[in-house]
C-alpha cells in the first residue's frame, strides 16, 4: 500500500496494471521490460517526458537501481525521438555502465538499441551498425530478437547507402521470420530489404517488397507511426528516383500526415526533401524554395555543427571508457589466470609430496603430517575451483552474492567427504608402510644379531 500510494504521488500518469506488474516481476528483465513497453505507449504523450523524470526521482529516493536506470532508457528514446541527440547519448553512456555492473544483459541490450537509433538519427552510420551488432552478444537464444537486430543492421546500411552490406542482414532477417511464421517482423524485414535494393539504384525489384508490406499494414496495420511514415517515404524515394514526380508527393505528404503530428523529425526532414527535389525537377520554384527551407529548419535542429561536436565529444569519451574496461578485464583475465597456474602448481607440489611419502620406503612418517598436508591440498584445490568456476557461477547466480555463496557451500560440501575418503585411504596406506618398514628393520636386526653369535 505504502509503494503504490507513494508512487502516485510522483507519477500521476502510470497506471494500475504497469504497478502492480512491475511490483510482481522477480527479474531485472522482467521489470525492464514492464516499464519498456509502457514508454514506448506513451512516447508520443507531451507529458511523458516530465512523467518520466518524475518516476525516476521516486525511483531514485527508493534507492531502485533497476527502475532508475531503465526509466532513464525510457527518457533516452524521448529526447532521441525529439531530436535532442547528444542529450539522449549523454544519459545512455550514464547508464550503460550501471547494467555493466548489474550484470543486466537485457538492458545491456536495450541500451545498445538505443543508442545505434540515436547514431542513425545523427547519420553516423558506422557506429549505429558498431552498436547494434553489439546488441548481438546480449540477445541469448532469443531468435526473433536476433532477427530484429539483423534487420536494425540491414536498415542502417540501407540508410547509409550500403547496400551490398546491408543485403546480406536484410535476408537473413527475412529467412528467420518466415521460419519464426513471425508475419508482423516479416513485414518489417521484407521493406528493409526493399530499402537496400533502393539504396542499390534497383528501384524494380524494390517496388515489390514495399507493396507486399504497405498491404500487410492495411490489413493488420503499422506498428507505430514511426514504420507507416517510413514505408510511405520509401514510396517517394522509389516514384522520385523513377520520375513519377505525382506519386512521390502523394506518398511524401501521406508520411508528414503521420510524422509531424507525432513529431518524428527524421521522417518529416525525409518528406520535404522528397517533395523540394521533385518540384525542382518540374522548375517549380515557390514550392521548391518552401520545401526546401523546412527540410533545412528539422536539419539544423537534428544536425547542426555544435550538436554534432558534442555527439563526436560523447562518442569518444565512450571510446576511451570501453578501452579501459577491455584493458581492465584483460588484466583480470590475466591475472586469474596466473591464479589457476599457481594453484595448480601448489597442488601438484603437494601431490607429489604425499605420494613420495607414501610409497618411500625408507622414510617412517608422522600420520599428522600427512593430515597437515591433506588439509593445505584441500584448501588449494577449493580455491582452484573457486578461480576456474567463478566467471560462469557470476553468469549462472546474475552477480548475487547470496546465490555465489551457496554455490560455494555446495562445492565444500563435495569436497569435504571426499577429502576426509582420501585422508583415510592414505593414513591406511601409511600405518601399513611404516609397519612395513619396521617389520623390514627389525628382521634385519635380527638377523645381524644371529650372525654375531655365529662368530
Amino acid at each position: 500500500m505504502y509503494f503504490s500510494s507513494t508512487l502516485n504521488s510522483y507519477s500521476q500518469t502510470l497506471p494500475d496494471s504497469t504497478k502492480a506488474e512491475y511490483y510482481a516481476a522477480k527479474t531485472d528483465k522482467e521489470k525492464g521490460k514492464c516499464l519498456l513497453i509502457y514508454f514506448r505507449r506513451q512516447a508520443n504523450n507531451a507529458k511523458t517526458k516530465g512523467d518520466i523524470l518524475s518516476l525516476k526521482s521516486w525511483f531514485e529516493k527508493q534507492h531502485d537501481d533497476v527502475g532508475t536506470n531503465y526509466t532513464i532508457l525510457g527518457l533516452a528514446s524521448i529526447l532521441e525521438t525529439n531530436g535532442d541527440l547528444p542529450g539522449s547519448l549523454k544519459v545512455l553512456f550514464s547508464v550503460l555502465p550501471k547494467f555493466e555492473e548489474r550484470k543486466d544483459s537485457f538492458g545491456i541490450y536495450q541500451t545498445y538499441s538505443i543508442i545505434s537509433a540515436t547514431y542513425m538519427a545523427a547519420k553516423d552510420y558506422v557506429q549505429a551498425a558498431k552498436y547494434s551488432k553489439m546488441g548481438i552478444a546480449f540477445a541469448g537464444n532469443d531468435q526473433n530478437l536476433i532477427s530484429r537486430i539483423y534487420n536494425g543492421i540491414a536498415c542502417i546500411y540501407g540508410e547509409g547507402k550500403m547496400p551490398d552490406s546491408g543485403m546480406a542482414y536484410a535476408e537473413k532477417a527475412v529467412k528467420m521470420d518466415g521460419e519464426l511464421k513471425n508475419d508482423k517482423q516479416l513485414a518489417i524485414s521484407t521493406s528493409t530489404l526493399g530499402e537496400n535494393y533502393i539504396a542499390a539504384g534497383e528501384y524494380d525489384v524494390a517496388l515489390p517488397f514495399l507493396k507486399r508490406t504497405a498491404a500487410f499494414y492495411k490489413r493488420d496495420g503499422a506498428r507505430g507511426p514511426y514504420l507507416d511514415a517510413y514505408l510511405k517515404n520509401d514510396f517517394a524515394e522509389v516514384f522520385l528516383a523513377t520520375k513519377m514526380y505525382d506519386s512521390s508527393r502523394y506518398y511524401a505528404r501521406q508520411a508528414l500526415l503521420v510524422s509531424v503530428p507525432f513529431d518524428i523529425k527524421d521522417q518529416s526532414m525525409r518528406s520535404y526533401e522528397y517533395l523540394y527535389k521533385g518540384f525542382e525537377q518540374t522548375n517549380q520554384q515557390d514550392s521548391l524554395n518552401k520545401y526546401f527551407r523546412l527540410s533545412m529548419i528539422i536539419k539544423d535542429s537534428l544536425l547542426n555543427l555544435e550538436k554534432v561536436k558534442s555527439i563526436e565529444a560523447l562518442t569518444f569519451q565512450e571510446q576511451l571508457r570501453q578501452q579501459e574496461a577491455d584493458a581492465e578485464k584483460a588484466r583480470a583475465g590475466e591475472e586469474r589466470q596466473q591464479n589457476i597456474q599457481y594453484a595448480l602448481m601448489a597442488l601438484g607440489i603437494i601431490s607429489f609430496v604425499i605420494v613420495f611419502l607414501l610409497l618411500s620406503r625408507r622414510h617412517i612418517t608422522n600420520t599428522k603430517v600427512i593430515r597437515f598436508l591433506g588439509v593445505v591440498a584441500l584448501l588449494v584445490v577449493f580455491e582452484f575451483l573457486n578461480l576456474l568456476l567463478h566467471p560462469p557461477l557470476e553468469k549462472i547466480t546474475h552477480h548475487s552474492p547470496v546465490l555465489m555463496l551457496l554455490a560455494l557451500v555446495c562445492i565444500a560440501a563435495l569436497l569435504v567427504p571426499l577429502h576426509h575418503r582420501i585422508e583415510k585411504w592414505t593414513t591406511t596406506k601409511l600405518v601399513e608402510k611404516n609397519k612395513t618398514i619396521r617389520l623390514a628393520a627389525a628382521k634385519k636386526t635380527v638377523e645381524q644379531l644371529e650372525r654375531t653369535e655365529k662368530l
